[in-house]
């Protein structure tokens, strides 16, 4: 990586990168129990926090209080085990609740 140069070719990171979701077949192995813990409502959230809207955009696009999307994601961290957003996301792409673009 001399000179800020990748290790992988842009040309292999895109074959990895358009490969991976496709090979994906259902929720990562140990997620599915912890997905079926989620209330329907709070496995609505997750998708909206993948594509980088807060929890004023959350709110407004399902018609939410932000103080119970607030609670939601509250309780969706807890049910899941992680300790910020970003670990929500990662989870909700590993448990099938959203798919790569």
């Amino acid at each position: 990586m001399a000179a800020g140069d990748s290790a992988i070719s842009p040309g292999i990171t895109r074959k990895l990168i358009d490969t991976f979701p496709s090979r994906r077949a259902g929720p990562a192995p140990g997620h599915e129990l912890r997905r079926a813990d989620l209330t329907e409502a709070e496995r609505e959230e997750p998708p909206a926090m993948a594509g980088g809207s807060n929890n004023t955009e959350i709110a407004e696009s399902l018609h939410l209080a932000e103080s119970t999307v607030k609670s939601h994601l509250s309780r969706i961290l807890a049910k899941i085990g992680a300790r910020d957003r970003v670990q929500a996301v990662i989870f909700a792409y590993d448990a099938g609740l959203v798919r790569p673009a």
